[in-house]
């Protein structure tokens, strides 16, 4: 665990400005640590909150349509395109 937390502090301080953020949250986190106060650049904001979020978004409605199911309570126009797999077909006995 010590090993862990001094990379990941190496990695925090080595790129403050994002470091080894995958949540919105600890990018916005870690930078407010290492600059001590809140991201001024709308590209902050849009990199970690907005295409996070709209990824989500995307790849509910990608699944929604693999899968089939319902987004938002709505079924949409296309797919499921996963499917039952067809049976091979029986071969012909001669009697």
């Amino acid at each position: 665990q010590t090993l862990t937390a001094i990379g990941i502090r190496y990695l925090i301080e080595t790129f403050p400005t994002a470091g080894p953020a995958m949540n919105p949250m600890l990018g916005t986190v870690w930078y407010i640590f290492a600059y001590g106060e809140y991201p001024q650049h709308a590209g902050h904001y849009f990199t970690y909150w907005v295409a996070s979020c709209a990824g989500a978004l995307l790849a509910s409605c990608l699944y929604v349509v693999y899968a089939g199911g319902t987004i938002f309570g709505k079924t949409l126009p296309i797919g499921p395109i996963k499917g039952e797999e067809k049976a091979a077909p029986e071969s012909k006995k001669k009697k």
